[in-house]
């Protein structure tokens, strides 16, 4: 039979052990909550790298998978609407730092990107761009289901002032170089234009975007040409049953 001083003892035990417990809690937290998490350290990194409006990151439980996808960032003074990854890792990307952009692109083992362009922001690209080129003004960008046309006015003075309209017709081509204009025709007046006018416009807006800004590699699959955007994919697809780490501006 228990003495009294027994239960007072067995109380008393097992009120330290709970107090115990509950300062361990609190002093050392749960590892998911003391380490920062793989979706959160590639997430801040990539926030810091592409200023992002929006972004999404996931991981896969160990980090072996992720996916992220970037809402709204520039890139060469381009507007990019969105980009996404989905990435097959060599190993874990773990205790990644925000200066660690280039290990972390050594870790993917295969990817899949997606990049969307939107024509507005396309043209206010080759708007910027071109007229810092003294005498051209009023660009526009078209999309269409067959590619891109620019159009715009050339100023030029000779004995008097004269206005020249300027076209050209292109398409855009992703490969080891990066995202540009490629397939351009040049039309002056309507009349088209020899090959080395071309590649002087197109020295002034190529690359649209440099693949070496891009600090991971990534697959391409089509580019799909819509009226009002542009869609260069490798058809990624979001992970299930994985972390989400989310960040908006």
């Amino acid at each position: 039979m228990y003495s009294s001083v027994d239960v007072l003892r067995a109380r008393f035990l097992r009120l330290l052990i709970f107090c115990l417990t509950i300062a361990l809690f609190f002093v050392f937290p749960s590892i998911s909550n003391a380490e920062v998490r793989i979706e959160e350290e590639v997430g801040k990194l990539l926030v810091k790298e592409f200023n992002p409006e929006k972004l999404m990151v996931q991981a896969t439980e160990g980090g072996s998978f992720l996916y992220a996808k970037a809402t709204g960032i520039t890139i060469e003074g381009v507007r990019i609407d969105s980009v996404s990854l989905y990435a097959m890792m060599k190993e874990p990307p773990k205790d990644i730092s925000q200066e660690d952009k280039y290990k972390l692109a050594d870790l993917i083992y295969f990817s899949r990107g997606e990049v969307v362009i939107l024509e507005k922001d396309l043209e206010d690209y080759t708007g910027k761009e071109i007229e810092d080129i003294k005498g051209f003004k009023d660009l526009k960008c078209d999309f269409s289901r067959e590619g891109i046309k620019l159009s715009g006015v050339y100023t030029a003075t000779f004995l008097f002032t004269f206005n020249v309209r300027l076209e050209a017709t292109s398409k855009i081509k992703f490969d080891d170089k990066g995202l540009y204009l490629t397939d351009t025709t040049l039309y002056v007046s309507g009349i088209k234009q020899p090959q080395y006018m071309t590649s002087q416009l197109l020295e002034r807006i190529n690359p649209l975007i440099a693949k070496n800004k891009i600090p991971f590699p990534v697959r391409i699959t089509d580019i799909i040409f819509l009226d009002d955007k542009i869609v260069i994919t490798g058809n990624p697809k979001p992970l299930k049953d994985a972390n989400i780490w989310k960040y908006s501006k």
